[in-house]
């Protein structure tokens, strides 16, 4: 093998270079697309927790004047109840069976005949 010329020396340099900078393209769009998807999940955790949180200020009015602290306990005392307890349980399981039930439906290419599990037919 004869040794390359300054000219195919150059010429490799600059395709090395151009691949470079291709490939430092792409991690820089793969690094923003991470942090879009991230952005999207907060967005959405935002978005569910203030949900929740209006919910709560609906149903008990008197809770929008506690303090965080204050809110903090009579959370831990709710939820240390033993009916909330066994309630909390229970719409854990009926979500993952509905969940469940939905995605077999989807597997079989059933089309359920209602769209949230709240609604009666």
């Amino acid at each position: 093998m004869k040794p390359k010329t300054l000219e195919q020396l150059r010429a490799d340099k600059e395709r090395a270079e151009t691949q470079l900078a291709q490939e430092q393209h792409k991690l820089e769009r793969l690094e923003n697309r991470k942090k879009y998807l991230e952005k999207g999940e907060r967005q959405k955790r935002t978005h569910r927790l203030c949900n929740l949180g209006g919910t709560i200020e609906s149903l008990a009015p008197e809770v929008k004047d506690l303090t965080r602290t204050e809110m903090t306990e009579l959370m831990e005392h709710i939820f240390s109840l033993s009916e909330v307890q066994r309630a909390v349980r229970h719409m854990a399981i009926t979500h993952i069976s509905q969940a469940n039930r939905g995605k077999e439906q989807k597997a079989d290419g059933n089309i359920p005949l209602h769209s949230h599990p709240d609604q009666t037919q």
